[in-house]
């Protein structure tokens, strides 16, 4: 299953964040998103997922265009993670969790889910009293129960500690192996560098640049997207 863009545009008011991207994201593959706060990232998984309108161009699953198949329907194949927590569920952990399978019907076993993100000590739990990275383990794990083909994560490592970052990262690539497509976005080139097959920059002014983690990755490229000083972020193997 493909996912693709064609000649798409956003906008954000006046600005041009993307001007005319080619994209086509292949079953098995990790791709990273990384840009300045402001650049378009958040707006881009957005409109690859169907839940807003590009200025320009057009997205297609497998030939279809996604903004035109059914919400349930585009659910069954397409989940997004945005950046956001909008908050206002009141019951258990194990409730939220289950949410993930509803384009489906009859939620599958959890528990599972709750070992891998580490919540089975908290299934019982109401989701508002856990802390933020607990919140965004149950995120994950919705995300997970729910199993989609593509997988569009909005800065996903947020609030996570060090080694539920390395889980997430270690899950989105056992994604990809198993055939599914993964889209992060991301602030840390290293992490990039170490689970990413390719990169897309966004650098919020309608210029982009798609390529290899080997290609895109250098001093030079990092300064050229975040500005002066960010080339210290890269910690370039010898």
């Amino acid at each position: 299953m493909r996912l693709t863009t064609q000649q798409l545009s956003l906008h954000a008011g006046t600005r041009t964040l993307v001007d005319l991207l080619d994209l086509t994201l292949e079953p098995g593959e990790v791709l990273g998103i990384l840009g300045a706060n402001g650049a378009g990232k958040s707006t881009l998984l957005t409109v690859l997922a169907g839940l807003a309108a590009p200025a320009q161009g057009q997205v297609t699953l497998d030939g279809q265009p996604v903004a035109g198949l059914p919400p349930l329907t585009r659910a069954q194949h397409i989940g997004l993670l945005p950046q956001g927590d909008e908050g206002g569920f009141f019951g258990s952990v194990v409730d939220y969790i289950a949410l993930g399978h509803f384009p489906f019907g009859t939620a599958p076993d959890l528990a599972p889910h709750l070992a891998t993100w580490e919540l089975t000590e908290l299934a019982r739990r109401p989701l508002a009293t856990l802390s933020g990275g607990e919140r965004q383990r149950a995120r994950l794990a919705q995300l997970a129960v729910q199993a989609p083909r593509i997988a569009l994560l909005d800065e996903p490592l947020t609030h996570l500690d060090p080694a539920h970052q390395a889980r997430l990262l270690a899950w989105a690539r056992g994604e990809a192996d198993a055939g599914r497509s993964v889209v992060l976005t991301l602030h840390d080139p290293n992490w990039a560098a170490c689970h990413c097959d390719r990169l897309l920059f966004l650098f919020g002014d309608g210029r982009w640049q798609l390529g290899g983690p080997a290609e895109l990755l250098t001093p030079a490229s990092l300064e050229a997207l975040y500005g002066p000083g960010t080339a210290a972020l890269w910690r370039q193997k010898g």
